[in-house]
Formats: C-alpha cells, structure tokens, sequence
C-alpha cells in the first residue's frame, strides 16, 4: 500500500498490497487522510487473497461509517465461487450504506457475472439512497442487465442527477442505449451531464438514439465517450447534426478506434460544423479511426475557420505519414493561432516534410501550440530532427514536447534539448533561449531538468536573467570581461548582475516560508549565495571603479 502525496487536504490509499490490518487502521475513528481509496477484492484464482472473507467484512463495515470517503474504486478478481459471492455481496451492502461518497467505480472481471443480480440489486439502491453521489462507472460488467439495473436506479433516484455514468467493456448494444436514452428523453432532468460508453457492442443504431436525445434536449451532455464501438460515417453524421442543432456546450467528444469511420466520417463530421465551427468541442480525441489526406484537410479546415483554437486534438495510431500532415498543417499556414493547443500525433508515419512544416509553424511567434506528442514515430534523420527542435527556442508558446523514439539517441536528444533551454555559447544566445518549455519526454539529466522546473516560473524575464547569473557569472566567471568596460556600461551591467541575485534570494525565502522546502529557482551547484559576491568581484578588479581614471 501507498499513500500518495497530498494534494491540498486530500489523499488516496491504493488498498491492494497490504494487511487488512492497515487498512483497517486507516479506515478506523473517520481517518481525514483518506479521501480517495482503491479496494480489491481478490478470490477464486487467487488463493492467496490478502483480505480474508472475514476482514472483508470489517473492511466493509469500516468504509460504512468513515465520513470523510469520497472517492471508492471497487475491483473484482476472477472467478468468483458461490461462497466467496456471499462475501462479495455482504461487503458490497456495507459499502452502500456510506452516504457521504461522491464518485463510485466498479471493475468487475471477467467472473462478475456470478453474482451480476444481486450486485446490481445492491448498486442500484446505493445510486437510489446516495444523495451526494455524483459520478457512477462500472467497466467489465458484462451483463444484459446492466442498463436496465442503472435505469431503475435513476428512475427512483433522489437528488441532483449524476455528473457522469461510465460504462465501459460491459457489452451495452443498440438497444441499450435506445433504452437508455429513452429513458433521459421523458426525464431530462436525470440525465448525467457527461456519458461515456468506450468498447460497448452499439453502432450506427446506438448512434441514431443518442443524437435524438441529444437534438431534443439541447446542451445537457458536456461530454461524450463512444471509444471502441461500431460505428461508421452514418452514425457520426447523425451525431455531429444534432449537436449543431442548439447551441451545444459539449467539450469533450472521443470517438477513436472506430475503424468503420475512415475520411468519410470525418468529413460528414466537419460538414456538419461548416456553419457552426465555433461549436466544434474543444477535446476531440479521434485515434486509430484510418483518417487518410481528405479527411485531414478537412479537419483542419473546419478547425481553422474557428474565431479560437480547440485545447486538444488526438490523433495516436492513424498511420499519418507527411502527406496527411502537411494538408492538415497548410490550412494554419496563415493563422497559426487557431493550431490546437495539444496536439498529439504518437504512433505515426511521420517524416522529412511533415516535420519541417511543422518546425516552420512553431518558429512563427503567433503559435498556440502548447503540447506536442510525437513518440513512437518512426525513425527520422537527426538533421530533421535537429531542425525541429531548434525550432522550439523562439516559441514562447510550447511547454510539453515528447519526440521519444524518433530514431534519436538519449544523448543526442539532452544535447539538442541543452541548446534550446539555456544556449551558453554567449550571454545574448543565453538570454534568448527557450524560457517556456517544461516537459521533454523523458528527461534524465539532472542539470536539464532543473531549468525545465525554473521555466514553470511564470515571470519569464526572472528566469532569463536566472540562466545568465548562472552560466555566465556564477559557473564560468570571467573578469577580463569587463576591464575594459565603459563606465555607464558597467554600472548596467552590476545593476544587473545585483538585482538577478537580489531576485533569486527573495523567491528562494518566499518558497522557502511557503513549502518549507527548497525552492527550485535558486537551488543549483555553484551559484553564489551572497547576492554581493559577484558585485564586489567585478568592482575589485577595475580599476575605473576602484581607483578612478588615471589623468
């Protein structure tokens, strides 16, 4: 077991490597460090269960009176036995007693059909009773009864509707979701404001209901998750109508790994937006669905003709060689702003050209890029890659970039990387390298690392000055620099040397007082803790200064 770190008043427990005496003990007495909890039940196959029947129990029976849960992840093993139901079931009762529980999850394995009656019993009178319960998700319950159990249990729910209903890998067909969405059509105000049914069994059918509901009732759905299923062109042109049909308020829409949806998808899908491109969602997430040229271009015309960029588009797994991006890219070609903010392009055919068309976007200043994912491509030239990293020290938009296994060695890629987050070869290349950049792949130097963590700093002339101090005065002084200086220029000069370290001294005590732990912007080997040292340096050694000019 595991705590994680806490984060604000909140952590988490992983219950899945531990006794039941541990767990216990941080159940016990309504402990406030535990918020969010992750239970196993482990049987059948398992014959070495770490929680015994009779601790399940108990474990159960203490998450029923700790108040302060809000978070519980259930996960079931395989194989379950009649026995080992009842257990099962009797812990799954005491688990829905607790009322103050807000997002419930359900994995259930491929044995939870077992005992499939009388789990859904059980859950559907905690979705019922649970008036504070805000999200539901059951994935690997794989079971005929699943919707109708989860229709019922909306149908007499108490309260506000759920935020979000999740049903993943639990073989929800065309009538399902005609049942489902019947159901949210005579009572819209049940209904979740975000749905997700990744690798269910539906296609166009499903597809044709959901865009009834959804034409009837307006902007309920703020997102959708149909990953995984059937459908094709038909079912995502009926979708994409009905949400230009109101004035949606949809963010997120994923509909990857529909491999029927191709170029013909995808342009039913832009098309439908062709007056309404500001409606387009601002996450769209359409991996692995054999997206071709056409449909690229049509994408990214739709998305160009918007007043504001999408934050996110995914396209992992889509054999994108460069032909396909370059006909996306050339549509921002005068506008680079409208670009999308993340725009993840991991597992492709990507090349020469799809590469410096892209490097040419990011070196203009007005580039909203601010995530870019290309792992996994394959194998590129280092020229090429060169090309485009170096692109990426005059972007002051870009903090993540991941060009992991691009044909690149680790060493090559911390040299480039080097380079573009703090170029030392003169205090002008230092002061212009890249100041925004936070995240490179995998990144293992120590050194680089560190002035990543330093561009997290929002004052961006801070960090300029920073990596000048560093490089340039504290790690490779040299005197003979300003010997000859003119005065006015050497007073600029101390004035700003003295007001760098004066900056970093007063960030590294207010980090210090705020966390109680080192802070990031000052803590590097070798720079000079007295913000005088440098000062006095360059003083003693000019006579200009010191001793006046010789008349």
């Amino acid at each position: 077991m595991e705590l994680a770190r806490p984060l604000g008043d909140c952590k988490s427990a992983d219950i899945t490597d531990t006794t039941s005496l541990d767990i216990l003990r941080l159940l016990d007495d309504d402990s406030p460090i535990i918020r969010r909890i992750t239970v196993m039940i482990p049987y059948g196959m398992l014959d070495a269960a770490l929680i015994s029947d009779e601790d399940l129990g108990r474990i159960g029976r203490a998450i029923a009176k700790n108040t302060n849960l809000t978070t519980l992840r259930l996960c079931c093993a395989i194989n379950l036995n009649k026995d080992s139901s009842r257990h099962a079931l009797h812990f799954l009762d005491m688990v829905g007693k607790n009322r103050h529980i807000r997002h419930f999850s359900l994995h259930g394995g491929y044995g939870f059909d077992a005992i499939e009656t009388e789990a859904f019993g059980h859950l559907s009178s905690f979705i019922k009773n649970n008036e504070n319960l805000e999200s539901f998700e059951i994935t690997h319950g794989a079971t005929p009864k699943v919707v109708g159990f989860l229709v019922d249990a909306l149908e007499r729910r108490r309260g506000h509707p759920l935020k979000k209903i999740t049903l993943n890998y639990s073989g929800v067909k065309d009538d399902d979701v005609k049942e489902m969405m019947s159901f949210f059509m005579n009572n819209p105000s049940k209904a979740p404001g975000r749905i997700c049914l990744d690798h269910n069994n539906f296609g166009d059918n499903g597809c044709f209901h959901i865009s009834k509901f959804v034409r009837k009732s307006g902007n309920i759905f703020k997102e959708i998750g149909l990953r995984g299923n059937k459908m094709g062109p038909c079912g995502l042109r009926c979708i994409a109508s009905a949400l230009t049909y109101h004035a949606t308020s949809l963010e997120r829409f994923s509909i990857g790994e529909n491999h029927k949806i191709g170029d013909p998808g995808v342009i039913a899908f832009v098309e439908a937006f062709a007056s309404y491109s500001n409606s387009i969602p601002s996450h769209l997430a359409i991996e692995e669905i054999n997206i071709g040229p056409e449909g690229m271009k049509s994408l990214g015309i739709a998305l160009a003709r918007r007043s504001y960029p999408i934050e996110s588009l995914h396209l992992k797994f889509n054999h994108i060689g460069d032909y396909e991006l370059m006909s996306f890219l050339e549509c921002f070609r005068s506008n680079p702003s409208l670009i999308p903010k993340t725009l993840d392009l991991t597992a492709n055919c990507l090349g020469h050209w799809g590469l410096v068309v892209l490097s040419d976007l990011l070196r203009n200043r007005c580039c909203s890029l601010e995530r870019l994912n290309m792992a996994n491509t394959d194998p590129v030239p280092y020229d090429t890659v060169s090309y485009a990293v170096n692109s990426v020290k005059c972007n002051s938009t870009l903090r993540e970039l991941n060009i992991d296994t691009c044909g690149l060695a680790d060493e090559k890629c911390l040299d480039l990387l080097s380079s573009v987050v703090c170029d030392t070869t003169s205090i002008q290349s230092t002061y212009l390298s890249n100041h925004t950049l936070v995240k490179f792949g995998n990144c293992s130097s120590r050194e680089i690392s560190l002035f990543l963590a330093v561009n997290s700093n929002p004052n961006k002339s801070l960090i300029a000055r920073h990596k000048v101090i560093y490089h340039h005065f504290a790690k490779n002084f040299r005197l003979d620099l300003f010997q000859d200086m003119q005065p006015a220029v050497l007073v600029e000069v101390l004035t700003y040397v003295y007001r760098g370290f004066a900056c970093c001294d007063k960030n590294e005590k207010e980090q210090k007082h705020a966390t109680k732990t080192p802070g990031n912007l000052h803590r590097v080997d070798g720079l000079l803790n007295n913000s005088l040292g440098v000062t006095f340096l360059i003083l003693k050694n000019c006579p200009v200064i010191m001793y006046g000019r010789k008349k």
